[in-house]
């Protein structure tokens, strides 16, 4: 039979599985990407992050790639994966809680949105972060963030979505001439 505590693993199976260090180094790697982010849009005195949310959203994740692994019988995901399912999670639990705000602060009602999109451009681009976008690729590429910005607040993505959406921007970027 088939119930809630078959489907979802404990969180000591988890902890067994991927150890407790791993899932530190990744609660501490995002806790301090959003505190960078939140000093980036100087918002670290109108929001804060839930750190109970943040830890629950990581749990969600890695019970996540735990089945990933073992439906498809390999050890390991790909970037592209690992990225796709964090991103999902970041949306479904918003850890990013505004503590402040007032009627300036409408726009950062997706601030949530908001630091998953940064993190995305930060991924896409890779090293070729600094390096300018001119002319029409410019033009293309504030559609692209738009559209995806768009996508993010008031489209139901899911995972495989962000994953395809991911593997079709690199793809894009291998065929570019």
């Amino acid at each position: 039979m088939n119930n809630i505590e078959n489907t979802y693993m404990s969180y000591d199976e988890l902890l067994e599985e991927f150890g407790k260090d791993t899932i530190q180094q990744r609660y501490e790697q995002i806790y301090q990407e959003m505190w960078e982010f939140l000093k980036g849009i100087d918002m670290q005195e109108k929001a804060t992050v839930n750190e109970v949310i943040l830890m629950q959203l990581l749990m969600d994740y890695f019970s996540d790639v735990s089945r990933l692994k073992a439906y498809h019988k390999i050890r390991h995901i790909n970037a592209i994966k690992i990225k796709s399912y964090e991103s999902f999670w970041l949306l479904q639990r918003k850890p990013i809680q505004l503590v402040e705000s007032g009627p300036e602060d409408d726009r950062m009602i997706y601030i949530n949105e908001k630091f998953v999109l940064s993190r995305l451009v930060s991924f896409l681009l890779e090293d070729d972060i600094n390096r300018p976008i001119l002319g029409e690729k410019k033009k293309a590429f504030h559609n692209f963030l738009d559209t995806l910005y768009y996508y993010l607040k008031f489209r139901r993505c899911d995972a495989q979505s962000l994953e395809l959406m991911l593997l079709a921007f690199k793809a894009g970027r291998i065929l570019e001439v």
